[in-house]
């Protein structure tokens, strides 16, 4: 899927400089071997892949005040502590809805537990 849109938008209007995958670590550890694919088709076109350990739900734990620390060890227990803590919280949810809990310094807070990241933030100007 990211190759394909990476393929639009070099036909459109050029493609960014710097490119980054999330992928779901649990998803990976499921099925390595699509992992090993998915792996491949990023180093071939030059994207960069930032693990969400466990996953989306745990990553985005991470965002809210006082949960930078928080590790659930699987998905659904990210997903429990998530909608514990976030009781309005939908998959999917849209831009509009994701901005209303997480803001840049929410964004920060996550980055400075998790270094892919960081990583990305530095790349687009935002650390």
């Amino acid at each position: 899927m990211a190759v394909l849109r990476l393929r639009q938008l070099q036909k459109k209007r050029g493609a960014p400089a710097d490119r980054f995958a999330l992928i779901d670590f649990d998803q990976a550890e499921r099925d390595p071997q699509r992992a090993q694919r998915a792996i491949a088709l990023a180093i071939e076109n030059d994207i960069k892949v930032l693990w969400q350990r466990p996953c989306f739900e745990a990553l985005l734990l991470r965002h809210l005040e006082g949960k930078s620390a928080n590790r659930p060890p699987d998905t659904p227990g990210a997903i429990k502590a998530l909608e514990k803590e976030w009781v309005d919280y939908a998959k999917p949810m849209t831009r509009v809805n994701l901005a209303k809990r997480i803001d840049r310094t929410a964004v920060l807070r996550a980055a400075a537990v998790e270094p892919d990241l960081a990583t990305l933030l530095q790349c687009i100007g935002l650390a």
